[in-house]
């Protein structure tokens, strides 16, 4: 049986389980190198294999013997590009039986590709050390060795990956996985994908030009460019690429990015871009580009000393003061040709701050240098919640431009837990107002220079496009006499001419003043808002026509869809290219809702822009490899037909969370199980644990002095002579104080005995004594054990849990895999295309449950402003006094 090919979904899970073996040693900061490394190395052994059966297959066809062969195969010259050659100590095979000095195996193994692929890799391997002291140890061949068997199971073979650019996609993904983890550090490597996408659609590069970035990072920038061109329909064989980095580590995984990206023809360089930068043209000079992009460090020193090219900067900033901003801006606009372009990330304290980069800001303005500034949300980046702006610099017609274009867009933003995010409709917006440079209200404004020459160059985007909201209204009549403004309510017209009727529903006209409204009695109450809205015919009607709408225009170009998979017979242009069939299906959407007004054209096209990107790799796949059932998630296999497989470990996962919330909450402060589920804090377990510990050694104590005890006066009764011959000393001595059934009260026996043979001994008052304090011992002793068992009751069923949702996790794959063995194309080619409809309408419906929401939102803001009046407030103050002043009456203290 053929073995399905490697799904982009596949190729992460399995990397995020290589992942797992290092998290619990470092953090991800550290070891994303290792992660990045053995990937490589998996890589270029696999792809050394596929050529070299490439190379003896077509010497073979030439008749060449095999030692000729096994001379050819040694040729460091048949290995370029994304080929490298590969020793046989670096090779696969030999890395995956290292079991002793794993560490010293793997950096050998680096150090052998690099030393034979010297100038493509040259430093770039080598950096990576596996014996690299985290903290105060170093990883154990065990952990390095388990760690190589993760890759093992990776084949990374091109006839292995379900679409050509798979790997570059996984890539990407890590990079965003380790910055999503390293937290401020991540700042140093990554930016996010949304401020890229921004700056290379502003800059809009086109084939045969350059792009640079000085400040490379990962190489986000660069790969965005390539692809943008890709998108638009251009042929991006003929892109430059150039990129300079300083840190050593994220230069070495920007030149790996590049190479798993297919883009062996970058030109990125090692070194201080502001220092020293290092591309420079045939005659010594810098090199110029067409366009710039790049997101520097913000606000970090730099050192004038021996700054090579001081020529570059009109302006000099100070040292101190961490002023590098605009140094990194004059050093992009001294590298752009004449008719270049350049956007770049900056902090937002370069617009307004004075001395020497007012100064700059007014060379960049008089210049005409200086096209747009574009300010966005805060919290977008890693590290920092301070709000940027780009900068948008552009030589073509800079001695005629006479304005500048101010765009304020730091309000429309997604919030996300830990930052905000730019969705596809902000950049949409963002794009369009450029690209547009027109005037829009509370957005976007062609300022004249004259105008910042009298703000003396001043570019804080609020004093020229204040995109504050309005001031809440406040209805002086209706808050006293109740009602809600008409003027209020009109001016929710969105809503009014979407969902026919609410209007109506919600609101009635006052007999007494036509200005204002009532309420309606189906809103009773604040809460009852929600429910109303959401149940109404003209709410619901709508959407519904919408949708149809949708599912309208899926049908008619679902054939573009079904032609993207290889057919020999059907060579259409949106043939196997996904970017054509984005921008075909983009503008093809935009026109068949650009009529409605529920949605915005920017919510249009962002909604269906943000779908493609979700689906981006399974369009790949189709385009690729066709309709294969591996594209199906396991979900919906198990969903289709293992339900009560999914149940149950739906059923496991609520519970095992449900206890680790528990858990959780046990050990924070001032925790009461109030409800006695039997959880206690972890530092409660261990001083129970010592108090039981303390307990049970205190009641064994006392049985012993008991036995001894009790021993003592029977043998007393015995020498009196006063012992009946019936009596037996098991009986009064040991029988009920074993270990395993201690009843204290037994002592009473040998007590009872003594009085009859009118014994008095000194051993009595000890019995007595022993019983009472090993009695107590014994029973706190058995309440402390019972407040842990429950405890470890439910540590046990912790454990019991993740046991069974690790079998259940085994079983699932196994099930998928013999059930995806049983679908065909023809039949995987159903389930996918009405997965792809079903996403796209849950797409649009989350939008239309957006804009519900905020109906619903201004409707409860009209009530809690006016449902209840200022004399309501006061009758109720008044009969409040009232009663406060009977109870000071009855107790009183007032006559």
């Amino acid at each position: 049986m053929t073995l399905a090919k490697l799904t982009l979904t596949r190729l992460e899970n399995l990397l995020l389980t290589a992942c797992d073996d290092l998290r619990g040693n470092m953090d991800a900061s550290e070891y994303k190198e290792y992660i990045f490394g053995m990937l490589f190395l998996k890589r270029a052994s696999d792809l050394f294999d596929q050529r070299c059966e490439q190379l003896r297959k077509e010497l073979q066809e030439k008749g060449l013997t095999e030692a000729d062969i096994a001379e050819e195969l040694k040729d460091l010259d048949n290995f370029s590009g994304k080929y490298f050659y590969v020793p046989p100590q670096a090779h696969w095979s030999a890395v995956k039986h290292l079991k002793e000095n794993v560490g010293t195996g793997l950096n050998k193994a680096l150090e052998a590709i690099e030393d034979n692929n010297i100038d493509a890799l040259q430093d770039v391997l080598k950096g990576i050390n596996f014996n690299r002291k985290i903290g105060q140890r170093t990883l154990d061949d065990d952990t390095l060795a388990d760690f190589i068997q993760n890759f093992e199971k990776i084949p990374l073979r091109d006839e292995d990956f379900e679409f050509p650019d798979l790997l570059g996609s996984a890539y990407e993904w890590l990079i965003k996985y380790f910055a999503d983890s390293a937290g401020k550090k991540a700042g140093e490597f990554y930016t996010p994908a949304e401020v890229v996408r921004v700056c290379v659609e502003i800059c809009d590069p086109q084939p045969n030009m350059s792009v640079y970035d000085p400040t490379v990072g990962s190489g986000g920038m660069l790969i965005q460019a390539r692809d943008y061109i890709r998108e638009c329909g251009g042929d991006d064989s003929d892109l430059s690429l150039y990129g300079q980095e300083k840190m050593g580590t994220t230069w070495s995984i920007c030149k790996m990015n590049m190479l798993l990206h297919g883009i062996s023809h970058a030109d990125i360089r090692q070194e201080d871009t502001l220092k020293n930068p290092d591309h420079l043209a045939e005659n010594g000079e810098l090199k110029r580009f067409n366009r710039v992009v790049a997101n520097p460090p913000f606000s970090q020193n730099y050192s004038k000393k021996d700054m090579k090219f001081p020529g570059r900067f009109a302006v000099s900033m100070p040292e101190k003061g961490k002023k590098a901003d605009l140094m990194f801006v004059q050093h992009m606009l001294s590298v752009l040709k004449a008719d270049g372009k350049l956007a770049s990330v900056m902090p937002h304290g370069v617009l307004f701050r004075g001395g020497e980069e007012r100064e700059a800001r007014k060379y960049f303005i008089t210049k005409g240098y200086l096209e747009a500034v574009i300010g966005l949300p805060g919290n977008l980046f890693y590290g920092t919640g301070i709000p940027a702006c780009i900068l948008v610099m552009n030589k073509a017609g800079a001695a005629e431009r006479k304005q500048v274009l101010f765009i304020n867009a730091d309000r429309e933003y997604k919030e996300g837990k830990a930052q905000n995010f730019l969705r596809p409709e902000d950049i949409d917006k963002i794009v369009h107002a450029y690209r547009e440079g027109e005037n829009v209200p509370a957005y976007a404004r062609l300022v004249p220079i004259d105008e910042i020459a009298a703000e003396d160059y001043n570019c804080n985007i609020r004093r020229y496009v204040d995109n504050a909201p309005p001031p809440e209204p406040q209805d002086v009549y209706a808050h006293l006499h109740g009602g809600v403004p008409s003027t209020e309510i009109d001016a929710l017209v969105h809503f009014w001419d979407n969902y026919r009727g609410l209007r109506e529903n919600c609101f009635i006209p006052r007999a007494s003043n036509a200005k204002y409204h009532d309420f309606s009695e189906a809103i009773a109450d604040k809460r009852e808002i929600a429910a109303q809205v959401g149940a109404f015919s003209g709410v619901i009607e709508r959407q519904q026509t919408f949708m149809q709408q949708v599912e309208v225009w899926w049908q008619e170009n679902l054939p573009f869809i079904a032609a993207l998979a290889p057919d020999p017979e059907n060579q259409s242009e949106l043939r196997g290219n996904v970017y054509a069939l984005r921008r075909a299906l983009l503008k093809s959407i935009g026109i068949a809702l650009g009529g409605q007004n529920l949605l915005t054209d920017y919510q249009v096209r962002g909604a269906f822009a943000n779908y493609i990107n979700l689906l981006k790799a399974d369009l790949k796949s189709i385009a690729a490899s066709g309709w294969g059932p591996e594209l199906i998630p396991d979900h919906d296999i198990l969903i289709s037909q293992f339900p009560e497989v999914l149940e149950k470990m739906q059923q496991n996962s609520a519970r095992l969370a449900e206890l680790q919330a528990l858990f959780a909450v046990a050990d924070e402060d001032e925790f009461d199980d109030s409800e006695e589920t039997g959880v206690l804090p972890g530092s409660e377990v261990k001083s129970l644990k010592e108090e039981l510990k303390n307990l049970n050694a205190d009641w064994k104590a006392q049985l012993k002095t008991l036995k001894a005890a009790a021993s003592d006066i029977f043998t007393e009764i015995k020498v009196s002579g006063s012992l009946p011959k019936s009596a037996n000393k098991n009986y009064y001595c040991v029988e009920g104080f074993g270990l395993q059934d201690v009843v204290f009260a037994n002592g009473q026996r040998i007590l009872d005995l003594a009085q009859q043979a009118g014994l008095q001994s000194e051993w009595m008052n000890i019995v007595e004594q022993a019983m009472e304090a090993g009695q107590l011992a014994k029973t706190l002793a058995v309440a402390v054990e019972k407040r842990l068992e429950a405890h470890k009751k439910l540590e046990d069923e912790a454990k019991a849990l993740k046991a069974d949702i690790r079998a259940i996790e085994n079983k699932q794959q196994e099930l998928v895999e013999q059930a995806r063995a049983n679908i065909s194309n023809d039949e995987a080619r159903v389930v996918i295309i009405e997965r792809l409809r079903q996403i796209l309408m849950g797409t649009y419906q989350a939008y239309l449950r957006a804009d519900q929401r905020q109906c619903v939102a201004a409707i409860e803001n009209l009530w809690s402003k006016y449902a209840v009046t200022a004399k309501q407030i006061e009758a109720e103050r008044d009969q409040a006094a009232e009663e406060l002043k009977a109870f000071l009456v009855e107790l009183g203290y007032v006559v």
